[in-house]
């Protein structure tokens, strides 16, 4: 596999009809790519020009291309020049697949109906992917190529526009896409490829959770406007200099324990919501990121580093504008780095899409690097990590950067053990629900309260029937798994209704406390109840029943007064049969 790069200049047309003399003569199979500045005048007539070129002089060599930012040539990020690639694949069983899908024509059974294809493609080792589709469209048909074997890399980069310049991507013949995406599938026995991808950025300060947000703005954090968390702590205004200033804090998004990206802030609203790069999902959690200079490098060193021993042909490189912005006048400093000892090609992009975990994620403020080579690893002797990073000469930024991290992680960490330490403290270890003395002060605060206020409570006492039998026959294990059984119930089933609390009272009893709850709802639960633990079943034990007391508060009682009630009427229900509710409603 090789490289070949050329700027679009006078002497074009030889140098494609040199390539494609090469690619005939020795049947490679190859693939164009081709990236185009997007704010350049007059580029789209540009673009037609060389796509007739390498039609007329490269015939059956697939082309694919987008609209971009940046442009690597030679190692280096040009900005104003259209550059074409070509990826030449030595080996006689690989190839390459391009096509165009998913434009606002098409719906996302194209989407499933390609998965059905590419399943049954033998050998199939990645998937590019060039897009400006809206990001709905393109987390669905992630979701749908995500079914794909594990081992199947998938990568690729948002094509770039903005209010003037309209963003497209194209394939083959295609016209210029304006909402869709093409695609690139590599197929080879011999053709290996591998992704990484380089964030850098060190998250400081406590995680805010996303109490509202809609798309990409968010409304809310932690239940205050999101601009606060620039405005209080960062000190960062709302100005024209807000995208700027706040892209050297972005956020680093965490939606569950597998699953965390970078999203940087774009503009703040009249209401101090925040528009965002990408989506952000109501309930993820959310911390501020900082972006030492020192730190990204030393990341992209190690990124490098991997690469390297990887062995690569060539590299395809997803740069994120928001990156190159970070970097102001050093814009191309990270793929310069890249390419010293590798062959590179790659663009700028609004985004950077990569299989990661099993998950195709939209990135951004990163770079996603997709290695390839066919063949075995050649090894190398210049695998090192030259480290650039010298405590004795760190800014002070950075120091206090880390004090902050530091100091904060320890915090929190300590924050987790207080609660788990709480927890424990009000919780039944082997049903996890509240402890007897837990629900026993909730019964009493709700009845402080409530005192006053002409409203009712009620209890609900619960025993399992003939309980000292199970243990007997079955032994304390079946007897732990039957309670464990009735706590599952009441957690899933009970608890989640309004303002109800649930306890192990001792034993084989439960508490169950309905504050604001009429007789009639306090007697229909209690019932319904007694009535599920029935059809239950699923134990050695075989059918298990339950006896249930249920009464309320009375006016000018005291709280144990009401307890010792339930709990005659509970052993009321068990001395009449059992299976049974006892009230004195």
């Amino acid at each position: 596999m090789k490289l070949l790069q050329t700027a679009v200049d006078e002497n074009f047309m030889i140098t494609i009809r040199n390539w494609a003399e090469d690619i005939q003569k020795r049947d490679y199979a190859a693939l164009f790519h081709i990236y185009v500045p997007y704010d350049r005048k007059e580029v789209l007539e540009e673009l037609s020009d060389v796509r007739k070129i390498l039609k007329q002089e490269a015939p059956g060599v697939p082309v694919i291309g987008c609209s971009a930012t940046g442009e690597i040539l030679d190692g280096h990020m040009r900005s104003d020049q259209l550059v074409v690639t070509v990826t030449i694949f030595e080996d006689p069983d690989s190839r390459v697949e391009v096509m165009a899908y998913c434009d606002e024509n098409r719906d996302l059974q194209d989407a499933a109906d390609l998965l059905e294809k590419l399943e049954k493609t033998e050998y199939l080792k990645g998937i590019e992917i060039l897009t400006n589709a809206r990001y709905e469209r393109l987390e669905t048909v992630g979701a749908i190529l995500d079914a794909l074997p594990e081992d199947i890399e998938i990568f690729g980069g948002v094509a770039v526009g903005d209010d003037v310049n309209q963003s497209f991507v194209f394939a083959e013949d295609s016209e210029y896409i304006s909402d869709g995406t093409a695609f690139v599938f590599y197929i080879g026995k011999e053709l290996h490829i591998q992704t990484n991808r380089m964030f850098g950025w060190k998250p400081i300060g406590y995680p805010l959770q996303v109490t509202k947000s809609e798309g990409p703005v968010v409304y809310e954090l932690d239940g205050k406007p999101a601009y606060d968390v620039y405005n209080h702590y960062l000190h960062i205004k709302k100005d024209d200099k807000f995208f700027y200033n706040a892209l050297e804090f972005p956020w680093e998004v965490q939606v569950d324990e597998e699953t965390k990206y970078i999203r940087h802030a774009k503009a703040v609203n009249e209401d101090g919501s925040i528009l965002m790069s990408s989506n952000i999902p109501r309930g993820s959690e959310v911390r501020i990121a900082y972006g030492d200079p020192r730190r990204i490098i030393e990341h992209t060193k190690k990124t490098e580093q991997e690469v390297k021993v990887f062995s690569p042909q060539v590299v395809n490189i997803f740069n994120c504008m928001g990156r190159m912005l970070f970097w102001g006048d050093q814009a191309d400093v990270e793929v310069t780095e890249i390419s010293k000892f590798i062959t590179t090609t790659g663009f700028s992009a609004l985004g950077e899409i990569l299989r990661y975990k099993r998950i195709t994620l939209l990135n951004n403020l990163s770079i996603v690097t997709v290695a390839m080579r066919e063949g075995k690893p050649i090894p190398r002797t210049d695998v090192t990590i030259d480290t650039i990073t010298d405590d004795s000469n760190m800014p002070i930024t950075a120091r206090l950067a880390i004090f902050i991290n530091t100091i904060t992680e320890e915090l929190m960490e300590k924050n987790e053990q207080l609660n788990e330490m709480l927890h424990n403290a009000s919780h039944d270890a082997l049903t996890e629900l509240l402890n007897r003395g837990a629900i026993e002060r909730i019964i009493y605060d709700t009845n402080e309260k409530m005192a006053g206020k002409g409203k009712k409570w009620h209890l609900i006492m619960i025993d399992v029937d003939d309980f000292k039998m199970v243990n007997d026959n079955f032994g304390h294990q079946e007897g732990d798994r039957t309670l464990k059984s009735m706590a599952k119930y009441l957690s899933y089933q009970i608890m989640p209704l309004r303002n109800v609390q649930v306890g192990r009272w001792g034993g084989e009893e439960f508490m169950i406390l309905l504050p604001e709850y009429s007789d009639a709802e306090a007697k229909m639960i209690a019932e319904n109840i007694r009535r599920d633990m029935v059809n239950a079943g699923g134990n050695m034990a075989g059918r298990i029943t339950i006896s249930v007391g249920v009464t309320s508060h009375r006016k000018n009682e005291s709280v144990m007064e009401t307890i010792k009630r339930v709990d005659s009427l509970l052993y009321r229900a068990k001395s009449n049969g059992k299976d049974q509710v006892c009230s004195d409603l």
